[in-house]
């Protein structure tokens, strides 16, 4: 009993001391910890907080040992929280109780790479996976919190796309004389590299968030794309010469809309996006688009 009052004097003047020392410095506030653990003995004192709003892996330890009736008082605080993609909070922040205190908006850009695979595909088609890409950028996007703990949101988003589907092998595609796009086989002394379609969107997205804590989120909504531009470009080699040939106005559908699926697993983001739509209008060789990959 006697060790544990100038223990407790010894931890008072640590955080006056550490008090003092944040106001010449900097004032460390935590809000929403997650968990906060308290360990006393009659030579030891010490305070661990895990966890803070928007940071699970925020870590914060003061320690205090008694020896020889004098303390020792150690503080340890773990790194900010980096985000590779940054967001901004918008608005002043709700209060609802005296320990909440979140913003119900933030504006964000994300990022997104990935992998084509048609479905529905014309029979003639043979495409190639692994060597399709799907590029896109949420440039601007607004997210709208429904609860306190930033669980639940609703977002809106407006940005663009390229996705490309190539074909190798002996197949090219190529365009009518009507305009619609067709495949047909390479000429016996061409050697063949590759022949793709490229689509260019605009893009605007809206989707639904949950949050379950621990590394784990699922989001679903619909994107709608505005394919403002698509072409064909088929590279080969002819007596030794490389060619490339380009045909655009190759008849896209002006509208289409891809059913987008976001998972973050252990804090590692996926997506997987379908479309009921064929990426040509009718006419020309058939397919359906559906990608996967990262989303930033």
């Amino acid at each position: 009993m006697n060790r544990i009052i100038p223990l407790s004097l010894a931890f008072a003047v640590s955080l006056l001391s550490f008090g003092s020392a944040a106001a010449q410095s900097d004032t460390l506030v935590i809000n929403h910890p997650q968990k906060v653990t308290i360990v006393s003995n009659d030579s030891l004192q010490r305070v661990i907080v895990s966890g803070r709003q928007g940071d699970p892996d925020f870590s914060y330890q003061n320690t205090i040992r008694l020896v020889d009736n004098n303390y020792e008082s150690n503080v340890n605080i773990s790194r900010d929280h980096w985000e590779l993609i940054p967001s901004v909070k918008v608005g002043r922040a709700k209060n609802d109780t005296a320990s909440y205190s979140r913003y119900t908006n933030v504006i964000s850009a994300h990022f997104g790479i990935g992998f084509t695979c048609p479905t529905h595909v014309d029979e003639r088609l043979d495409f190639s996976t692994f060597k399709s890409w799907e590029i896109f950028a949420t440039i601007l996007q607004w997210d709208h919190f429904l609860d306190r703990r930033e669980r639940n949101n609703v977002s809106l988003g407006l940005g663009i796309d390229w996705r490309n589907y190539r074909i190798t092998d002996d197949q090219l595609f190529t365009k009518s004389p009507s305009g619609d796009v067709t495949v047909e086989k390479f000429p016996l002394e061409f050697e063949p590299k590759f022949s793709r379609i490229k689509v260019f969107s605009l893009t605007a997205t809206l989707r639904y968030e949950h949050d379950f804590g621990g590394g784990f989120a699922i989001g679903f909504g619909p994107v709608f794309n505005f394919n403002t531009y698509a072409s064909i470009k088929t590279r080969y080699k002819f007596l030794g010469d490389k060619v490339k040939h380009v045909e655009k106005n190759i008849r896209q559908r002006p509208v289409t809309i891809d059913w987008m699926l976001n998972m973050r697993i252990v804090d590692v983001p996926f997506y997987v996006k379908y479309s009921n739509d064929d990426v040509l209008k009718d006419g020309g060789v058939r397919f359906r688009s559906l990608s996967f990959g990262l989303y930033l």
